[in-house]
């Protein structure tokens, strides 16, 4: 059955008839028999469509915002309908443009939630209630655009302009957080949510001087401590929000919070830091790290996450390694097997993060060592990382010091944004 109801914009369709792509406006069905948490929403994963198709009678979609059908045949329309005199086929025809690149649509998704999040910000700025519920479809765009992987979403919010970092660091720490609470195994709800906090978490620094948070030198004490009153502002601003999960509130407060207690604003520690707090940490320090600032370089991947492994006391342990695994990039040091079945450890930038150049010297067929040799792994890919203590028990911290010798490079200086 097909329903056309504002035929440039809605279309109600049969439940069996939904797709991925589609963006779901209504279903068409008694609370109770809703599977969802909310009626609206971008249709992401084939097991929500299978939901959908088994529960929910008839649906209207959003043609504005998502995918349409392609083909409805006459035997689809209502039994009320004339027939026509000869079979008809009513085509619903997009404009016909070049298919975009993965790049190209995170890029458009980037710049419409960053279009969202400023005009959400921008009533935070004004003392105005702001409406949370308008970003549910930002939430859902990203979702859709981190379920190849996270790496095009990062890649076109590495290079933030100054006027706009904030907005664009809240689109990325709510791609990363999503993209991280997915490979935990979370529910597609608590993955969303995780989504949320990561957009919300910055909006404190709505209230912040935009002198203090542009500067592009060293702050003062005392503008120390004034950008670092920004969670609490924040979380005082999305009080007002009697509905929003608590969730969110703990984020935007705690984000910026230690595992060994020397975080702000309440010094909390350990198990005091929920899993959405410690998730947050990690996003919002790993994205803030490899972003051009006006007063900082940015740290390559493979740095910002040889950093953070060695910052004893700030982030849990298990979530860092998730972090890392999450977005399959491997800090400058690790140990890697390739698929040519040799050993070696991350020591330079490649064509992408994700293919850095590996210097191998082990022969895992052979057991034995060989001479060292620079890899790309465009050519001969990454398997997975290894232990160091596994293959090579007490002589490892010193084979690994030798092997990196020629690749040593200089600590970098800690940036300012991880004091903000």
């Amino acid at each position: 059955m097909i329903e056309r109801s504002n035929p440039g914009r809605f279309l109600r369709i049969a439940g069996t008839q939904v797709e991925r792509g589609m963006y779901i406006h209504t279903l068409h069905c008694g609370w109770l028999q809703n599977p969802f948490w909310r009626k609206s929403f971008l249709l992401v994963h084939d097991a929500d469509r299978d939901k959908i198709r088994a529960t929910v009678p008839h649906v209207t979609i959003d043609l504005t915002k998502g995918r349409g059908l392609t083909l409805v045949a006459s035997r689809d329309l209502p039994d009320e309908a004339p027939v026509p005199a000869a079979p008809v086929a009513t085509m619903i025809r997009p404009r016909r443009r070049k298919p975009q690149t993965e790049t190209e649509r995170a890029a458009d998704t980037a710049s419409r939630a960053a279009e969202a999040i400023s005009a959400l910000f921008g009533q935070a700025r004004l003392g105005r209630a702001i409406r949370l519920d308008d970003l549910a479809p930002t939430v859902d765009e990203i979702a859709l655009a981190i379920t190849p992987g996270p790496a095009a979403m990062l890649a076109v919010t590495r290079m933030k302009d100054q006027d706009h970092y904030t907005y664009i660091h809240s689109v990325a720490v709510g791609a990363l957080m999503m993209g991280l609470a997915r490979h935990l195994g979370m529910s597609e709800a608590d993955i969303r949510v995780a989504g949320m906090a990561g957009l919300l978490h910055d909006i404190g620094k709505m209230q912040i001087e935009p002198a203090i948070l542009d500067k592009p030198g060293r702050l003062t004490s005392d503008e120390l401590v004034r950008i670092r009153m920004h969670p609490g502002l924040g979380h005082g601003i999305l009080l007002d929000n009697d509905d929003l999960d608590p969730r969110i509130l703990d984020v935007c407060r705690h984000h910026h919070e230690r595992m060994d207690g020397a975080g702000y604003p309440d010094g909390l520690k350990d198990e005091e830091l929920s899993l959405f707090v410690r998730i947050s940490a990690v996003c919002d320090v790993y994205d803030a790290v490899t972003s051009i600032r006006s007063y900082k370089p940015a740290w390559s991947p493979h740095e910002a996450l040889a950093q953070m492994l060695r910052w004893e006391g700030h982030f849990a342990p298990e979530i860092l390694r998730a972090f890392i695994a999450s977005l399959e990039i491997q800090p400058f040091g690790a140990l890697v097997r390739l698929h040519s079945n040799r050993l070696g450890l991350v020591v330079r930038e490649g064509d992408c993060p994700t293919t850095p150049i590996v210097r191998t010297f082990f022969s895992v067929p052979d057991q034995q060592l060989i001479p060292p040799q620079d890899v790309a792994t465009r050519d001969d890919p990454i398997l997975r990382s290894e232990r160091g203590e596994y293959w090579f028990a007490d002589r490892w911290p010193t084979l690994q010091a030798e092997v990196m010798a020629e690749a040593a490079m200089p600590a970098p200086a800690l940036p300012r944004a991880m004091g903000m």
